[in-house]
C-alpha cells in the first residue's frame, strides 16, 4: 500500500507483530490504518484496515457492521441479508420425486442384503 501497488487493505486475525511495522509505513506514506470500525486503536483489537484517505473512508462503512464491535443492531442487520440471500431448498415436484426414490432406495438395499442397518 504504501508503494501506491493497491489502494486497500483488511484482514482480522492479526497479531501485533503482524501490523505494526507495516502500519507505520502507510502512516508515513500518508495513507490512515485503524480497526473496522474506524478507530485508532487497531493493535489489540486483532482487525485492520488500512487505505489511502478516499478508500479508507469507504471502507469504514461497509466493513464496520462486521466488526467485532460492531452494535447488536448493525450485526443483526448482517445476520438477516445473509438468512434472505440463502438458496432456498428446491422444491420443485421433480427433486422431491428424487428425495423420495433416494429414501426408499437405502432401505431396499440394506434388506436385499439380508443385513441389519448399523447402529
Amino acid at each position: 500500500m504504501a508503494a501506491g501497488f493497491t489502494d486497500g487493505f483488511f484482514e482480522t486475525g492479526l497479531s501485533i507483530w503482524d501490523v505494526a511495522a507495516g502500519s507505520l509505513l502507510v502512516t508515513e506514506a500518508g495513507g490512515l490504518v485503524g480497526n473496522f470500525t474506524g478507530e485508532a486503536d487497531f493493535l489489540e483489537q486483532r482487525e485492520c484496515l488500512a487505505g489511502n484517505p478516499r478508500v479508507y473512508g469507504q471502507l469504514v462503512p461497509i466493513l464496520g457492521k462486521y466488526s467485532k464491535f460492531a452494535s447488536a443492531g448493525d450485526k443483526a442487520a448482517v445476520r438477516q441479508a445473509a438468512a434472505a440471500d440463502a438458496p432456498e431448498a428446491d422444491s420443485t415436484p421433480e427433486a422431491e420425486d428424487a428425495a423420495d426414490a433416494a429414501e426408499s432406495a437405502a432401505p431396499q438395499a440394506d434388506t436385499a442384503k439380508g443385513e441389519d442397518a448399523p447402529f
